[in-house]
């Protein structure tokens, strides 16, 4: 008797449990579906653009393929989608790639003079290998930049606690808070944008870019909210962060 109980629980829960698992039953994306979230993405960031003397070093996209239906709703999930970027000292590579380059010419110089016996001529490519070699060293280490990195979040939900004195900035729609890291000298600065949670910062105690009750979005590629993280040397991070073309940002979100 005990058992048949207990079938009979399995399949009344395996029941009640069809619907909402047909409901939530995902729907691949076609390839111009992603396309649209990809070139919404690479808009934000050629907006957020790249720290002056770094060049970009590295880049990945984390793109969706399927999208879910909400529960007895025809109304979609909004899509989850991010970027990632990061910048480095350029410059440093060039600067290496010279010193070897130099190095190459000055070493084929020096077996032209060994071969012809000339060894004033020898001394006098040693001494001025030996000079340009430094500077280009010196060049080189001056050229080293830390790293710093870029994250694109697209339909994130986020939510933070606004501390008053992390504001770096606010304007209808975005506000910018500061954090620490581990480092003393790195920070992370978040830039949140919004139109509708957002619309006027000054009365938030809280960033919540979410309904608490979410009706979804009826195109399976809208856009409703999007956060850059920044990270690396203070300095760099902050005038970065306030050099962000915030207009363009928010042209990628769609209207609720």
């Amino acid at each position: 008797m005990l058992g048949f109980r207990k079938l009979v629980v399995m399949i009344l829960s395996l029941a009640l449990a069809l619907p909402a698992l047909a409901a939530a039953e995902s729907t691949p994306l076609n390839r111009d579906e992603v396309t649209v979230i990809k070139r919404k993405l690479m808009a934000i960031a050629d907006a957020v653009g790249q720290p002056a003397g770094y060049a970009k070093e590295d880049e990945s996209y984390n793109l969706p393929t399927e999208t879910s239906k909400m529960q007895n709703s025809g109304a979609f999930h909004a899509l989850y989608a991010s970027a990632r970027f990061k910048f480095g000292g350029g410059s440093e590579k060039k600067a290496k790639k010279s010193q070897k380059e130099m190095e190459a010419e000055y070493k084929k110089k020096m077996m032209e003079a060994q071969a012809k016996g000339d060894y004033q001529e020898m001394s006098k490519i040693a001494q001025e290998m030996q000079q340009k070699s430094g500077k280009a060293q010196l060049e080189a280490e001056n050229a080293k930049k830390e790293p710093v990195e870029a994250n694109i979040q697209l339909n994130a939900n986020s939510g933070q606690a606004i501390d008053p004195d992390a504001v770096v900035f606010e304007k209808p729609g975005v506000i910018a808070l500061k954090f620490k890291t581990g480092d003393e000298d790195k920070i992370r600065i978040v830039v949140y944008f919004d139109p509708v949670h957002l619309k006027d910062t000054k009365t938030l105690s809280r960033v919540e870019m979410y309904d608490k009750q979410d009706k979804g979005v009826t195109n399976k590629t809208a856009v409703r909210n999007a956060a850059i993280e920044m990270t690396g040397p203070a300095a760099i991070v902050d005038a970065w962060a306030k050099a962000i073309a915030t207009g363009k940002v928010l042209a990628q979100i769609d209207a609720k």
